[in-house]
């Protein structure tokens, strides 16, 4: 029996499996993680939102203003693009910064390509596009974002910044030019990183873009055209202009540009931001036509579709920024307004979209609401907290 029990144990500890288990020892999946920006700390906490529990907080991570977050297909890492170009990677199941490097001097967001193998960072300072590995964050290639403006005779190249930089289908970066007033397409399956088509002249100063959930559409927003521009991905044609000034009245103050995600797009219907305007734009996506425009409590930052698609929650800015406007898709009106607290900002639903969580970013906390009864739920002590970002995007085109 003793022999027995000797052998017993060899294999045990050859198969590595533990001896003991350590009851205090925390084990989580990714599915349901979601990984929140402390823009002034450098940092970010990672939350388990299917118990709502703190896991902990990764710090060390630069200038997180306007950083964005994104996730390596099996949602295993998540890659915080900081502003001024550093890339931090982060392994989600240990908590621990895998690696950091710097990828430009200016950035504002990027994404994982289609297939996984490549992390694209859109940059204002230099103007360009830059690829990086995902495994390793080494350089892979730099498309420099250049254009001429036709008042050189000589023909000389300039700058321009880059943004609404999403992946699509067929392992296509898309993204726009803000001054060169273009839309890029880019071949991510191939070598070289082709080029494979330039739209010019497609509105004046694109400001940010989203990419519909299917992949197909690409939608870009203009801050001086009285329109967007609209790119089917399946054809790679052209730029077709859809309007976008809804909602006549008074114009009010550009509190701040206004973000595009697919995220604003449920079923049959998108919501969008509004410039300069207290109003939900609406729009069929059947055919991109405008429909009424929904009126909400100031100008909105971000729309946000639960995931069932029965209500978009809009977080406001300026005026009345502290304010949460929850619209019904049925009725197309606001039937709630929440007031979180002082800077509001960037509502994002839990996988099934039982819950929202939304940053206080000038209050200190992220508040948890029920949206079944928007009661809160829990509260987590946040420095500046700001951009939310689930590890479901993992599985999402432009996310």
């Amino acid at each position: 029996m003793f022999g027995f029990a000797v052998k017993a144990l060899l294999i045990l500890c050859v198969l590595g499996v533990p001896l003991q288990s350590n009851a205090d020892e925390r084990r989580w999946g990714t599915a349901s993680l979601v990984v929140i920006i402390e823009r002034q700390a450098g940092s970010v906490l990672i939350i388990d939102s299917s118990r709502h529990e703190l896991l902990g907080r990764v710090s060390g991570l630069g200038n997180l203003t306007h950083a964005t977050v994104k996730f390596s297909p099996d949602a295993r890492y998540a890659y915080v693009l900081g502003r001024e170009g550093e890339v931090s990677k982060i392994d989600l199941l240990t908590l621990k910064l895998v690696k950091k490097v710097s990828a430009g001097k200016l950035s504002v967001g990027g994404v994982i390509s289609q297939d996984g193998k490549y992390v694209a960072l859109s940059n204002y300072v230099p103007g360009e596009v830059r690829i990086l590995d995902a495994d390793t964050l080494e350089l892979i290639k730099t498309i420099p974002a250049l254009y001429t403006d036709g008042s050189d005779k000589d023909g000389k190249e300039l700058p321009s910044r880059v943004v609404g930089l999403v992946d699509a289908p067929g392992n296509l970066l898309v993204f726009s030019l803000m001054e060169a007033n273009s839309i890029w397409v880019v071949d991510a399956g191939k070598k070289e990183f082709p080029v494979i088509r330039k739209f010019a002249d497609v509105g004046k100063t694109p400001y940010d873009a989203l990419i519909s959930p299917d992949g197909r559409y690409y939608l870009a927003g203009f801050l001086d055209s009285n329109w967007m521009g609209l790119l089917d991905t399946w054809r790679l044609d052209r730029v077709t202009p859809i309007l976008a000034e809804q909602g006549k009245g008074p114009e009010v103050p550009l509190w701040k540009i206004p973000h595009l995600k697919g995220w604003a797009i449920t079923g049959r219907l998108a919501f969008l931001p509004a410039l300069k305007r207290e109003v939900a734009l609406v729009y069929s996506t059947l055919d991109w036509t405008p429909l009424t425009p929904i009126p909400i409590s100031g100008t909105a930052l971000y729309t946000v579709a639960r995931p069932d698609g029965r209500q978009v929650w809009v977080d406001i800015i300026g005026k009345n920024g502290d304010l949460i406007d929850v619209i019904d898709v049925d009725s197309m009106k606001v039937i709630k307004t929440l007031n979180p607290g002082p800077g509001a900002t960037h509502p994002q639903f839990t996988p099934k979209g039982d819950a929202a969580y939304v940053s206080l970013m000038d209050g200190g906390k992220v508040v948890v609401y029920d949206t079944a009864t928007y009661q809160v739920l829990k509260e987590f002590p946040a420095d500046h907290p700001s951009g939310i970002f689930f590890a479901n995007r993992a599985h999402k085109f432009g996310m």
